[in-house]
């Protein structure tokens, strides 16, 4: 007894320390239980991963290879493997040695007090190897896992898969990294979820109409459904979640029996409204100026109110201002809360929801209004807001484009463009138009500025440089008059740096966004469509909306649920025969957890013709 108990505490002692030579002695041996166990019913195996035994480790994997899946049995630590033991020390080459020689990532579960919430909880980080892994941020044994096709579905005795306990960590930074690993496989994730839901309605051979709940899924009655989520963020990995297949069939029968109709009708109603208010403006009541009241340049100003409105025609342009004033009303009210609810960088920053056309509606109606106060006060200045509003109202047409299959990328290119490679390139530009605007001025302060119009001030310098730079005109001096030598070197070399080189970056800036978004035009399209219909189902009013799916009542499944029924073709297996009738198939999923924690997810990072989604 008291030689075993020696041998035993040999081996242990090698394993800790990393006595290589001791090690193989004594598994050489015939009288030693290599499978013998310590205080924590560890083996030694356990033991020369914890204190990083790499040569111990091989030795022990080589010789006595049944240890490798040999879990600890007591209850503070059982379940855990020598693979656990290795991902919480991070030791990526042991984890890899121990994936090729056979670890089980798949049952390996470290259920053990220590590892479940409780008051002797060390951590709780999931009990599967994966799981641990990506709570310890380990990005490359992740990648180890994922490769050797570790089950991201996996739920442990909680019901927690490894998303559920990674929403847990306190330290986002690593959450966004695994989160980054993770959510490629978000999509099958979630189908896997999806698929447990699905109950098969009947079969016939290899068809299947099978029916999916909706509770969740659809945005009815539910502002934070997945659809919300989806069209939401800013993650392109979420996007993919609308090739999941109920919610794929959900938003093309959303869009083909409601959608559709209603954007169209809403197209119209807002160009015509456009429309009327160009003619308004178009026939404003003006009158001629008394001679020599305003310089020659005027010939024309604006009514007074009590005037504006007297001829019969006037009163018709009167229909037209008043639908103009309504309209701005309507969409002040329609777009400010919408906005807030949003939030304005959500709203804002995402070109799939709306960019910047939300905001620019709210700054057309409020410049409507500012309109009306200059009309009743006979302001002259009336000219300068009509036109601006004329220019934002005309350009909110492109928001329409979104509708249109061929038409739905320009209007992202569009806001990438301009909100982003245009507005970096201005801020450099910026600088240099500056810094060569001040040198020209400085020079042709000495000249006679009557020949050098261009010149005579800094703000017509500035206007001038831009022209230079955009090649819209040559260098404004005079041939017959010599000009300063200087003046034509910092010329050349303005227009080399400024028209050869800016210009060309900035085009070259524009080509890699146009081809990075015509990359995705299909997907991005999809998420404009959503963000459509959801935006629609909230605005159109309640006895205009229809609930998409089938109830549950009519299918003898649960009378408050709504149900999405979808044809799907398996391979046919020979010697199985048809199948007919109803089968159920019952989960235990909470779907509401699932729905919370996908927010979370998503959270931290932060049709010219009616075409199939």
């Amino acid at each position: 007894m008291k030689e075993s108990l020696r041998t035993s505490t040999l081996l242990f002692k090698a394993a800790r320390i990393n006595d290589y030579v001791t090690m193989k002695a004594l598994l050489e041996s015939k009288d030693i239980d290599p499978l013998v166990r310590g205080d924590f019913e560890e083996t030694i195996l356990h033991v020369a991963l914890l204190n990083g035994s790499r040569e111990v480790t091989e030795l022990i994997l080589d010789k006595v290879p049944a240890l490798i899946n040999v879990p600890m049995t007591s209850a503070k630590y059982r379940g855990e493997t020598p693979l656990h033991i290795a991902i919480l020390r991070q030791d990526v080459k042991a984890v890899e040695n121990l994936l090729q020689k056979g670890a089980d990532i798949i049952h390996a579960r470290a259920s053990g007090i220590c590892f479940l919430p409780g008051k002797e909880s060390l951590c709780y980080f999931g009990e599967y190897p994966l799981s641990f892994a990506a709570c310890t941020g380990s990005e490359e044994i992740i990648r180890l896992l994922i490769g050797h096709k570790a089950p991201l579905d996996a739920q442990d005795s909680l019901g927690n898969s490894v998303l559920h306990v990674l929403v847990l960590q306190e330290d986002n930074d690593m959450v966004r990294r695994v989160y980054d690993l993770l959510t490629v496989l978000l999509p099958q994730m979630f189908n896997y979820l999806v698929q447990k839901q699905k109950r098969v309605y009947w079969t016939m051979g290899p068809i299947s109409y099978c029916i999916y709940d909706l509770t969740y899924i659809d945005s009815w009655n539910d502002q934070k459904s997945v659809l919300d989520i989806i069209t939401s963020s800013r993650n392109p990995q979420v996007r993919n979640l609308l090739e999941v297949k109920p919610i794929k069939e959900l938003l093309n029968h959303k869009w083909h029996s409601f959608g559709y109709k209603n954007f169209l009708i809403w197209m119209c109603s807002y160009v015509t409204y456009i429309v009327i208010f160009t003619i308004s403006c178009i026939y404003r009541p003006l009158e001629p100026v008394t001679p020599g009241e305003s310089n020659s340049i005027i010939n024309m100003k604006q009514k007074t109110l009590k005037d504006a409105y007297i001829q019969q025609e006037d009163y018709l342009r009167l229909v037209g201002e008043l639908i103009t004033v309504i309209g701005a009303f309507v969409i002040l009210i329609s777009e400010v809360p919408y906005l807030i609810r949003m939030g304005f960088k959500n709203y804002f920053g995402n070109a799939s929801v709306g960019g910047p056309f939300p905001l620019l509606m709210v700054g057309y109606s409020i410049l409507i209004f500012v309109i009306v106060l200059l009309r009743c006060l006979g302001n002259d200045n009336e000219a300068v807001a009509l036109s601006i509003a004329l220019i934002i109202g005309w350009c909110n047409c492109i928001y329409f484009a979104r509708g249109f299959k061929m038409l739905g990328q320009f209007t992202i290119m569009i806001q990438k463009i301009l909100f982003v490679d245009l507005f970096q390139w201005f801020c450099l530009v910026f600088v240099i138009i500056i810094g060569f605007t001040s040198a020209f001025y400085i020079m042709f302060q000495l000249l006679d500025l009557r020949t050098y119009p261009q010149f005579k001030d800094y703000s017509m310098t500035i206007y001038t440089a831009i022209e230079l730079m955009m090649g819209l005109i040559n260098l404004p001096v005079p041939v017959d008059v010599p000009s300063p030598p200087l003046t034509y070197i910092i010329y050349a070399i303005y227009m080399v740096f400024v028209y050869l080189l800016m210009l060309n970056i900035l085009i070259a800036m524009m080509d890699d966004t146009y081809w990075r978004i015509a990359k995705e035009r299909e997907e991005l399209w999809k998420v404009q469509i959503a963000s459509t219909i959801l935006l629609l189902e909230r605005r159109v009013p309640w006895f205009l909306k229809t609930q998409s799916g089938i109830p549950g009542s009519s299918l003898g499944f649960d009378d408050h649920k709504w149900y999405i029924g979808v044809e799907e073709i398996a391979e046919f297996v020979p010697g199985k025969g048809q199948q007919q009738g109803m089968k159920l198939m019952r989960s235990g999923l909470d779907w509401n957890e699932i729905r919370n924690n996908i927010t979370k997810i998503a959270s931290t990072q932060s049709y010219s013709k009616p075409t199939s989604l």
